[in-house]
């Protein structure tokens, strides 16, 4: 019984912070597109920048990439797929210190709150 009303002594607590919460993961949320993660091919020569929001921010391809066209998009797919990865595993490390910083749920990886991830 007493335990029960642990509970709704927590959830209140949670409810009357939920703005001020909110407010800070829309911040952190935000923030994500300032963070820059870098992936190349198995070769460096095609290099892929991707944002903490998962977006990739530019593609740089070098004098030594292949001429074929399917080589060369296997090393874009590449280079992008490490960047992105990259900017997800930087964006979790954010989001989870912001949600411990709240007292909340640490997310699980890769998965990222509100995000769709």
């Amino acid at each position: 019984m007493f335990d029960g009303l642990k509970n709704l002594g927590a959830m209140a607590s949670l409810m009357k912070d939920l703005p001020r919460m909110q407010a800070r993961m829309q911040e952190v949320r935000e923030s994500l597109a300032e963070i820059r993660a870098y992936g190349s091919d198995a070769s460096g020569t095609v290099n892929v920048v991707a944002r903490g929001d998962l977006r990739v921010d530019d593609v740089h391809i070098g004098d030594g990439a292949p001429q074929d066209c399917a080589a060369l998009q296997q090393a874009v797919k590449q280079a992008a797929n490490a960047a992105l990865e990259s900017a997800q595993a930087q964006a979790q490390e954010r989001l989870a210190a912001v949600a411990q910083e709240m007292g909340l749920p640490t997310p699980s990886a890769g998965q990222l709150p509100g995000m769709g991830m």
